[in-house]
């Protein structure tokens, strides 16, 4: 893996974390200075230096590594979804419902949709990048997000269908969960991902490794056992 992609992670999950850059140059025994020269690309982590982050952030080693991450397909997903759900969709069901395809995908294939890192949360897993794009897809005007009683309810606002990195194979995956949680209550999906052993073997903050879903039941992947 390219150095900035390391970077790039490590970034990620100081902001979901909330660290500061001197925390995390703190955990790794540079300055701030020379941490800032490492995002910039002048300097490279050494391995030590990234086992003493894997330590600090307790997350092992070859999930900040080896698992490759594409973000754009991850937007595409996003939107995939959002243009199932015509009248809108809670947004922590939408966070649910990329976090089951990701982690069925995996399932099946050995292998994520998108390899974006999911973080462990009070409301269920998350992705690292989610917080973000809605943000700025609402900035572009792309998508519309309206305050309800108990939710915030994400609507696109476009018809434009940008899905070319997805396989008829993962849309077909897709179709099948959301057909499922369709007419769930965000509360149903958020305590089934609960049940899930991917989020019961993580503490808050951490982040979830793909891994952990091969140890669940094969019914209780993305949907409860009937």
């Amino acid at each position: 893996m390219i150095m900035h992609e390391v970077v790039r992670n490590i970034e990620a999950v100081r902001s979901a974390r909330g660290y500061t850059q001197e925390q995390i140059a703190d955990a790794i025994g540079i300055s701030r200075a020379t941490y800032i020269n490492v995002k910039k690309g002048e300097r490279d982590l050494t391995i030590g230096e990234l086992e003493k982050l894997s330590s600090f952030f307790n997350v092992p080693m070859v999930e900040m590594l080896d698992q490759p991450r594409n973000n754009e397909k991850f937007r595409q997903m996003y939107f995939y979804i959002l243009h199932r759900f015509k009248e809108g969709i809670p947004k922590t069901k939408l966070a649910k419902l990329l976090y089951l395809a990701d982690f069925s995908h995996y399932y099946e294939k050995l292998s994520p949709m998108s390899g974006v890192r999911y973080v462990r949360r009070e409301y269920g897993p998350v992705a690292d990048i989610f917080f973000e794009l809605t943000d700025d897809l609402y900035d572009k005007g792309k998508i519309d997000i309206k305050p309800l009683e108990y939710a915030l309810m994400i609507k696109p606002t476009t018809t434009e269908r940008e899905d070319s990195l997805l396989t008829d194979e993962e849309k077909a995956l897709i179709d099948v969960i959301c057909e499922y949680w369709k007419s769930k209550r965000t509360s149903e999906i958020v305590n089934f991902t609960h049940e899930q052993k991917p989020w019961k073997a993580c503490r808050d903050g951490e982040y979830i490794p793909y891994s952990l879903i091969i140890q669940e039941e094969p019914g209780r992947v993305y949907a409860p056992i009937d």
